[in-house]
């Protein structure tokens, strides 16, 4: 049973204005928020959570396997999510969001330069700081749920860590050790590196702002600028 939002705001005595700032929304995205026209992130259900003083589960309802009907390997992707945690978060055992984000897009397309085709086959979309798919937010959501993840806000970041050691089963040896590969080699960058990184590969430049980015484009790239 989801939340009742509005009346848990009313008893806190705040108003639509304050929750959206806090929530770093406008009003009118809120109040669409509120009525459950449209679902919270896992970001702003952790900010209600704080802010209202309700279990984050009364604010997530959304279920990753019914995002798609192409034939994705759920649990293939949370283990992608989780190993990147592992082997690329910074001492503390945690990841912000963006980086995590880019990591796994890094992944993906450059197991497809060299193979031809997408470790997960998900789609990923240009956004102003990153190419990700619809799934990835989701995906935490379950997770979360799930208690394999945490989050901490360190505002304006979230930092995400493992609860327990995750497999990799679902990985093959070559994948897996791609992703070894790509988490040493960043490991130590900061989050505007990877950003820039990325946006100058040609799939981010070669692709309109919110559209799908072609995986084909990726081996036109020199090789030094796959990952």
């Amino acid at each position: 049973m989801v939340a009742n939002i509005e009346n848990i705001r009313k008893e806190k005595k705040l108003t639509q204005d304050e929750v959206a700032k806090y929530l770093w929304i406008t009003r009118q995205t809120f109040s669409k928020l509120e009525k459950w026209n449209i679902e919270p992130t896992l970001w702003q259900a952790v900010k209600l959570s704080e802010l209202l003083w309700v279990e984050i589960d009364n604010f997530i309802e959304t279920d990753t396997k019914t995002l798609s009907s192409k034939n994705i390997d759920w649990d293939k992707y949370k283990q992608i999510i989780t190993n990147f945690i592992k082997y690329w978060a910074d001492d503390d055992g945690k990841i912000t969001k963006t980086k995590l984000a880019k990591l796994c897009y890094l992944l993906d397309f450059a197991w497809y330069y060299y193979n031809l085709v997408p470790i997960t086959g998900l789609e990923y979309k240009k956004f102003a700081q990153w190419p990700v798919p619809d799934a990835y937010f989701s995906t935490l959501d379950e997770l979360f749920e799930e208690k394999e993840i945490s989050v901490k806000v360190k505002w304006p970041a979230y930092l995400i860590e493992n609860i327990e050691n995750p497999n990799h089963d679902k990985l093959n040896d070559d994948e897996f050790q791609m992703l070894q590969d790509i988490a040493k080699k960043w490991k130590w960058k900061r989050t505007q590196e990877i950003v820039e990184f990325t946006h100058n590969q040609l799939p981010w430049m070669m692709s309109y702002d919110r559209e799908v980015i072609p995986y084909l484009l990726i081996t036109q790239e020199e090789l030094e600028n796959v990952y």
